[in-house]
């Protein structure tokens, strides 16, 4: 019998939608596109279908869409990058369906001509809603919808906050 017990270890790589924005002495900012996202969640069950872990996870745009002010450039040459770490609780249904919640620390990244510049560390938390298959007595591949949410002071004098938003679409492999 299958069973929610023990370690844990759930990586996922997914797909989806990042948007991010900054508002600062009256100009609106917003950064967005497709996004790439991976994940790992490493803990143990605190009882059966209950789990604990340590998760790392990012959520990153290439060639974003940036609108600033009346002015929309599509395709800039850079990348955005969002990277958490934090704790995450999972609960799993007899079903094998689970909900994870991660609240996290944050930091914000933009590259563009061998230059990165970073938000400082803020606020930001990841839930997801996926349905997990067993395929041996201790693997499970799943399937979830994953939504993020950040909060960064940018760095500089006077900087603004960016908020972002991202949701995905994720493939995981489950080790417990």
């Amino acid at each position: 019998m299958n069973r929610h017990l023990g370690g844990f270890v759930r990586p996922d790589l997914g797909f989806g939608y990042l948007t991010t924005s900054a508002s600062q002495s009256g100009r609106d900012v917003n950064i967005n596109g497709v996004a790439g996202t991976f994940g790992i969640a490493v803990g143990g069950a605190i009882s059966e279908n209950q789990v604990l872990a340590f998760h790392v996870w990012d959520i990153v745009v290439a060639n974003p869409t940036v609108t600033a002010g009346n002015t929309t450039v599509k395709n800039v040459s850079a990348t955005l990058t969002y990277i958490a770490i934090g704790p995450e609780y999972t609960t799993y249904s007899k079903s094998n369906y689970y909900f994870s919640v991660s609240p996290a620390l944050t930091r914000g990244s933009i590259s563009s001509n061998n230059t990165t510049t970073d938000t400082n560390w803020g606020f930001g938390l990841r839930t997801a809603l996926g349905k997990e298959w067993w395929v041996s007595d201790h693997w499970g591949l799943g399937l979830a919808a994953q939504v993020s949410f950040t909060v960064n002071q940018d760095s500089g004098t006077n900087p603004p906050a960016w908020t972002g938003w991202g949701a995905t679409i994720a493939f995981s492999a489950t080790y417990n």
